[in-house]
């Protein structure tokens, strides 16, 4: 009885590990750009693309050099980010 106890800890603990390093390791999302281009993007020009896109109650509050955008669609808020030295979102942003 111990014997099968213990093989299935060690499975169990296997799986897990198994299971965060995928997580861990898994490649981000890539988007496109929000606005295409090779330059910086501003605070005015995230406001602009996405209010042309159809979104309101635009707030963006900067937080280093990501910008945090707020805003409604369709009834629904989302929350968008963005690179705004790459005008993408965060592949994996450090807090």
């Amino acid at each position: 009885m111990n014997r099968k106890l213990m093989w299935a800890i060690g499975g169990g603990g296997l799986l897990i590990t198994a299971t965060g390093l995928a997580i861990v390791t898994a490649a981000p999302i890539n988007s496109p750009a929000l606005i295409p281009g090779d330059q910086p993007v501003t605070e005015d020009q995230i406001r602009q693309k996405l209010q042309s896109d159809g979104w309101s109650n635009v707030q963006i509050v900067r937080d280093g050099r990501y910008f945090e955008a707020i805003a409604s669609k369709n009834g629904t808020n989302s929350k968008i980010e963005v690179d705004s030295q790459t005008d993408g979102p965060p592949a994996r942003r450090q807090r």
